[in-house]
Protein backbone atom coordinates (compact mmCIF):
# COMPACT_ATOMS: atom_id res chain seq x y z
CA UNK A 1 0.00 0.00 0.00
CA UNK A 2 2.62 2.62 0.76
CA UNK A 3 4.47 1.64 -2.20
CA UNK A 4 1.79 2.36 -4.31
CA UNK A 5 1.20 5.47 -2.51
CA UNK A 6 4.76 6.53 -3.06
CA UNK A 7 4.27 5.50 -6.86
CA UNK A 8 1.65 7.61 -7.56
CA UNK A 9 2.92 10.79 -5.46
CA UNK A 10 5.99 10.43 -7.77
CA UNK A 11 4.16 10.55 -10.71
CA UNK A 12 2.33 13.55 -9.65
CA UNK A 13 4.77 15.35 -9.16
CA UNK A 14 6.84 14.30 -12.40
CA UNK A 15 3.86 15.50 -13.95
CA UNK A 16 3.32 18.55 -12.16
CA UNK A 17 7.14 19.21 -13.22
CA UNK A 18 6.43 18.87 -16.61
CA UNK A 19 3.33 21.32 -16.61
CA UNK A 20 5.20 24.03 -14.93
CA UNK A 21 7.93 23.79 -17.77
CA UNK A 22 5.93 23.78 -20.84
CA UNK A 23 3.91 26.68 -19.03
CA UNK A 24 7.40 28.49 -18.89
CA UNK A 25 7.86 27.79 -22.70
CA UNK A 26 4.67 28.96 -23.27
CA UNK A 27 5.95 32.83 -21.67
CA UNK A 28 8.81 32.73 -24.32
CA UNK A 29 6.70 31.48 -27.26
CA UNK A 30 2.89 31.53 -26.94
CA UNK A 31 0.49 33.39 -25.10
CA UNK A 32 -2.01 31.28 -22.81
CA UNK A 33 -4.65 30.87 -25.40
CA UNK A 34 -2.34 28.71 -27.22
CA UNK A 35 -1.60 31.32 -30.00
CA UNK A 36 1.78 32.80 -30.66
CA UNK A 37 2.91 36.23 -30.20
CA UNK A 38 5.61 36.58 -32.37
CA UNK A 39 3.43 35.63 -35.40
CA UNK A 40 -0.17 37.86 -34.70
CA UNK A 41 -1.19 38.75 -38.07
CA UNK A 42 -2.98 41.93 -38.15
CA UNK A 43 -6.16 42.63 -40.39
CA UNK A 44 -4.78 42.09 -44.08
CA UNK A 45 -3.06 39.05 -43.04
CA UNK A 46 0.50 40.56 -42.52
CA UNK A 47 3.17 39.85 -39.57
CA UNK A 48 2.36 42.91 -37.17
CA UNK A 49 5.95 42.27 -36.07
CA UNK A 50 7.90 42.65 -39.43
CA UNK A 51 9.30 45.29 -41.43
CA UNK A 52 6.77 46.72 -43.78
CA UNK A 53 8.52 48.13 -47.25
CA UNK A 54 7.44 49.62 -50.11
CA UNK A 55 8.60 46.49 -52.06
CA UNK A 56 6.47 44.13 -50.16
CA UNK A 57 4.09 41.34 -51.04
CA UNK A 58 1.19 43.96 -51.48
CA UNK A 59 3.02 46.88 -52.88
CA UNK A 60 2.21 48.57 -56.80
CA UNK A 61 4.81 49.91 -58.84
CA UNK A 62 4.37 51.83 -61.76
CA UNK A 63 6.59 54.20 -64.08
CA UNK A 64 6.27 57.11 -66.06
CA UNK A 65 7.77 59.27 -69.06
CA UNK A 66 7.86 62.82 -68.49
CA UNK A 67 8.36 65.94 -70.56
CA UNK A 68 9.01 69.28 -69.47
CA UNK A 69 9.51 72.79 -71.18
CA UNK A 70 9.89 75.74 -69.20
CA UNK A 71 11.37 79.71 -68.92
CA UNK A 72 13.89 80.47 -66.56
CA UNK A 73 16.86 83.52 -66.62
CA UNK A 74 20.12 82.80 -66.51
CA UNK A 75 22.42 85.95 -65.85
CA UNK A 76 19.27 88.05 -65.89
CA UNK A 77 19.00 87.10 -69.51
CA UNK A 78 15.22 85.14 -70.82
CA UNK A 79 15.98 81.14 -71.53
CA UNK A 80 13.89 78.96 -72.42
CA UNK A 81 14.41 74.79 -71.43
CA UNK A 82 13.35 71.65 -72.55
CA UNK A 83 13.81 68.16 -70.60
CA UNK A 84 12.97 64.77 -70.10
CA UNK A 85 12.32 61.94 -67.64
CA UNK A 86 12.05 58.47 -67.14
CA UNK A 87 11.27 57.08 -63.46
CA UNK A 88 9.59 53.90 -61.49
CA UNK A 89 7.19 54.81 -59.06
CA UNK A 90 6.66 52.84 -55.98
CA UNK A 91 3.18 52.24 -54.16
CA UNK A 92 1.91 55.51 -56.19
CA UNK A 93 3.62 57.86 -53.97
CA UNK A 94 7.14 57.62 -54.72
CA UNK A 95 9.13 58.46 -57.62
CA UNK A 96 12.83 57.39 -58.34
CA UNK A 97 14.60 57.71 -61.72
CA UNK A 98 16.31 60.19 -64.06
CA UNK A 99 16.12 63.18 -65.44
CA UNK A 100 18.03 65.67 -67.85
CA UNK A 101 17.18 69.22 -69.11
CA UNK A 102 18.86 70.88 -71.93
CA UNK A 103 18.70 75.65 -71.82
CA UNK A 104 19.63 78.26 -74.01
CA UNK A 105 19.27 82.31 -73.40
CA UNK A 106 18.45 84.72 -75.66
CA UNK A 107 21.86 86.72 -76.79
CA UNK A 108 22.98 89.71 -75.27
CA UNK A 109 25.81 92.33 -76.64
CA UNK A 110 29.43 91.37 -75.25
CA UNK A 111 31.39 94.30 -73.52
CA UNK A 112 30.29 97.56 -73.74
CA UNK A 113 31.60 98.97 -77.14
CA UNK A 114 31.44 95.95 -79.30
CA UNK A 115 28.66 94.56 -81.81
CA UNK A 116 29.49 91.22 -80.89
CA UNK A 117 26.85 89.19 -78.78
CA UNK A 118 26.64 85.89 -76.84
CA UNK A 119 24.42 83.61 -75.30
CA UNK A 120 24.51 80.78 -72.77
CA UNK A 121 23.36 76.69 -73.73
CA UNK A 122 23.69 73.93 -71.80
CA UNK A 123 21.91 70.98 -70.34
CA UNK A 124 21.91 69.06 -67.06
CA UNK A 125 20.82 65.79 -65.64
CA UNK A 126 21.38 63.22 -63.04
CA UNK A 127 19.05 61.44 -60.13
CA UNK A 128 15.20 62.27 -59.93
CA UNK A 129 13.39 61.39 -56.62
CA UNK A 130 9.91 62.88 -56.32
CA UNK A 131 7.72 62.27 -53.51
CA UNK A 132 4.48 62.44 -54.75
CA UNK A 133 1.29 63.72 -52.08
CA UNK A 134 -2.38 62.27 -52.55
CA UNK A 135 -1.34 60.77 -55.77
CA UNK A 136 -4.91 59.08 -56.70
CA UNK A 137 -6.79 62.18 -56.03
CA UNK A 138 -7.55 64.40 -59.42
CA UNK A 139 -5.46 67.21 -58.24
CA UNK A 140 -2.39 66.68 -56.22
CA UNK A 141 0.92 67.82 -55.14
CA UNK A 142 4.81 66.02 -55.96
CA UNK A 143 7.98 67.26 -55.14
CA UNK A 144 10.39 66.75 -57.55
CA UNK A 145 14.19 66.98 -56.70
CA UNK A 146 17.24 66.47 -59.07
CA UNK A 147 20.24 65.88 -58.03
CA UNK A 148 23.61 65.42 -60.63
CA UNK A 149 25.90 67.29 -63.33
CA UNK A 150 26.21 69.78 -66.25
CA UNK A 151 27.76 71.80 -68.56
CA UNK A 152 27.14 75.41 -69.76
CA UNK A 153 28.79 77.14 -72.68
CA UNK A 154 29.11 81.07 -73.72
CA UNK A 155 28.69 81.10 -77.62
CA UNK A 156 29.45 83.83 -79.76
CA UNK A 157 26.50 84.23 -82.34
CA UNK A 158 25.92 85.44 -85.37
CA UNK A 159 23.04 86.06 -88.30
CA UNK A 160 20.66 86.24 -85.64
CA UNK A 161 17.04 86.20 -87.05
CA UNK A 162 14.93 85.86 -83.70
CA UNK A 163 16.04 85.45 -80.20
CA UNK A 164 16.41 81.71 -80.84
CA UNK A 165 17.55 81.11 -84.48
CA UNK A 166 20.42 82.21 -85.75
CA UNK A 167 23.31 81.30 -88.57
CA UNK A 168 26.30 80.52 -86.95
CA UNK A 169 27.87 79.83 -83.24
CA UNK A 170 31.30 79.50 -81.81
CA UNK A 171 32.23 78.43 -78.37
CA UNK A 172 33.97 81.13 -76.36
CA UNK A 173 34.07 79.19 -72.82
CA UNK A 174 32.44 76.30 -71.42
CA UNK A 175 32.38 75.29 -67.75
CA UNK A 176 31.06 72.06 -66.30
CA UNK A 177 29.24 72.48 -62.35
CA UNK A 178 27.17 70.29 -59.88
CA UNK A 179 23.39 70.72 -59.66
CA UNK A 180 20.66 70.51 -56.90
CA UNK A 181 17.39 71.68 -58.13
CA UNK A 182 14.39 71.23 -55.84
CA UNK A 183 10.87 72.00 -57.31
CA UNK A 184 7.13 71.58 -56.76
CA UNK A 185 4.56 70.77 -59.08
CA UNK A 186 0.75 70.35 -58.87
CA UNK A 187 -0.59 67.64 -61.38
CA UNK A 188 -4.20 66.80 -62.61
CA UNK A 189 -4.99 62.75 -63.69
CA UNK A 190 -6.12 63.47 -67.16
CA UNK A 191 -6.71 59.64 -67.32
CA UNK A 192 -5.33 56.90 -65.60
CA UNK A 193 -2.46 56.94 -67.89
CA UNK A 194 -1.64 60.53 -68.47
CA UNK A 195 -1.01 63.07 -66.24
CA UNK A 196 -0.22 66.92 -66.45
CA UNK A 197 1.28 69.63 -64.53
CA UNK A 198 3.02 72.71 -63.55
CA UNK A 199 5.29 73.68 -61.38
CA UNK A 200 8.47 75.74 -60.46
CA UNK A 201 12.06 74.97 -59.32
CA UNK A 202 15.08 76.36 -58.09
CA UNK A 203 18.57 75.93 -59.67
CA UNK A 204 21.71 75.69 -57.12
CA UNK A 205 24.89 75.12 -58.88
CA UNK A 206 28.12 75.11 -57.89
CA UNK A 207 30.85 77.71 -57.90
CA UNK A 208 33.29 78.22 -61.27
CA UNK A 209 36.46 79.29 -61.51
CA UNK A 210 36.68 80.35 -65.58
CA UNK A 211 36.84 83.90 -66.01
CA UNK A 212 33.93 83.95 -68.13
CA UNK A 213 31.21 82.68 -65.74
CA UNK A 214 30.30 84.38 -62.34
CA UNK A 215 29.42 82.00 -59.81
CA UNK A 216 25.87 82.12 -58.57
CA UNK A 217 24.33 83.22 -62.23
CA UNK A 218 23.07 80.16 -63.03
CA UNK A 219 21.21 80.15 -59.97
CA UNK A 220 17.72 81.17 -60.22
CA UNK A 221 14.01 79.88 -60.63
CA UNK A 222 11.92 77.98 -63.39
CA UNK A 223 8.62 77.54 -64.34
CA UNK A 224 7.33 75.47 -66.61
CA UNK A 225 4.52 72.70 -67.82
CA UNK A 226 4.91 68.98 -67.48
CA UNK A 227 3.68 65.48 -69.29
CA UNK A 228 3.84 62.30 -68.00
CA UNK A 229 2.54 59.08 -69.39
CA UNK A 230 3.23 55.78 -68.14
CA UNK A 231 1.42 53.66 -65.25
CA UNK A 232 0.64 55.13 -62.27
Amino acid sequence: MNKQFLMMLIAVIFFARFTNAQDTLHLFGKRNDGSSEAKMPDQQGRNSNEIQTLTGPESHIGFYFGFTTGYSRIDGYDAVNAGASVALIANHSLAVGFSGKGFVSEPFRGEAGTAEKFNYAGGYGGLLIEPILFPKRPVHLSFPVLLGAGGVACNRVSGIYHPYDYDDFFIDDAEAFLIAEPGVEIEVNVARWLRMGMGVSYRIVSSFDSGDFVSGELDGFNGGLSLKVGLF
